[in-house]
């Protein structure tokens, strides 16, 4: 028997840093995976698809959206998909048009018995943690799985529900099947199980966020899983670049370039510059962001170097703007050496007669 387990889709989601045009483009490319997940499904022959939450990213989406999940839901009649409703998700949506394959667990415990492996759930948003662990019932003797939009936290200050692994040990879960954080995540919940986060179905946006599902297979009683990737069109990259050995404009473009030269156009870049350079190196980032921005779907570029700058030497020198700048800005009991690099940063870029941006 193979199960999927993925979350976090987040449909109609997008990224609306890339503007209108290129979010719709994104927001089409995300419906595309959650099909394309569907076709694997079929193609291998897989029983069942666990959603564990936030398949889509608002609580009011298109009809037009909605029509091609529940369309590609009933695509498949052969596979029971099993929902969890996450932070993003509201029952609601589904209430006039249900595909007949779509179980969507209530707030209450609720399981189902497949032959080969039992599968509960429960779509908590809040719930007393006590009450919460109190209502998972599984027999012992069987193969047991549980699907939650959840977060492992001692902390309860989240928009879901919170729990701690302790809380639900001895429960005779064997695999906890998790939603709501988008890294891809496991552990042990005790001698007998483990919880899985599925990690980022398809929400697009910057960070270590791989986008796919976990395969399960049972065999013979037992339980095995692996990640699959999505293929997907972009990826969304930070890339940093250090100013340590940068005298000049035409040394940081050259450097800047190299970085950028494996990345495909249709990807998402952000450049970070790091490191320390001198203080009258000019990086003219505006000319920068001008030079690349065309070249991939989606560019920004960030100042996140340091001054290199003696700044006992610049605090001795006489009638001096900058030696007192740096003066007034070193005695601030209340800065941290962070926050003083920044100001000393923007005073000497203020000083100049250069664009400040705050």
């Amino acid at each position: 028997m193979k199960i999927i387990h993925v979350s976090d889709f987040h449909l109609e989601g997008g990224y609306n840093r890339v503007g209108n045009e290129k979010n719709k483009l994104l927001r089409e490319e995300s419906l595309q995976l959650f099909a394309g997940m569907v076709e694997y499904a079929q193609q291998n022959g897989v029983s069942v698809i666990m959603i564990c939450g936030d398949l889509f990213d608002k609580l009011v989406v298109r009809k037009s959206t909605f029509k091609f999940v529940t369309e590609c839901i009933r695509s498949a009649p052969q596979i029971r998909f099993f929902y969890c409703l996450g932070n993003h998700d509201h029952e609601s949506m589904f209430d006039e048009d249900i595909p007949k394959n779509l179980t969507i667990f209530p707030v209450e415990f609720e399981k189902y018995d497949l032959g080969e492996v039992v599968i509960g759930g429960s779509s908590v948003i809040k719930y007393s943690r006590n009450d919460f662990v109190k209502s998972i019932q599984y027999d012992p003797d069987r193969l047991n799985i549980m699907m939650l939009h959840a977060y492992l936290s001692a902390s309860k200050f989240d928009d879901c529900l919170t729990f701690e692994v302790k809380d639900i040990k001895n429960k005779n879960i064997d695999y906890l099947a998790l939603g709501h954080i988008h890294k891809r995540m496991n552990g042990k919940i005790d001698d007998r199980g483990e919880w899985v986060y599925a990690g980022n179905g398809a929400e697009y946006g910057f960070g270590d966020y791989p986008r796919g599902f976990v395969l399960i297979e049972i065999v013979d009683g037992k339980l095995a899983w692996r990640r699959v990737n999505f293929s997907v069109k972009r990826n969304f990259l930070d890339v940093y670049v250090q100013l340590d050995d940068i005298q000049n404009y035409k040394a940081l473009e050259a450097k800047v370039e190299e970085a950028l030269k494996s990345i495909s156009q249709d990807d998402c870049v952000r450049v970070f510059l790091k490191g320390e350079c001198d203080e009258d190196l000019d990086k003219r980032l505006d000319l920068l962001k001008e030079k690349f921005e065309n070249r991939f779907f989606y560019f920004d570029i960030r100042d996140e170097s340091k001054i290199r700058i003696d700044i006992e030497k610049c605090r001795l020198e006489k009638l001096s703007l900058k030696a007192e700048m740096i003066n007034l800005i070193m005695d601030e009991p209340d800065l941290s050496d962070h926050d003083k690099q920044q100001y000393i940063k923007i005073g000497i870029q203020a000083l100049r007669g250069e664009e400040v941006e705050i």
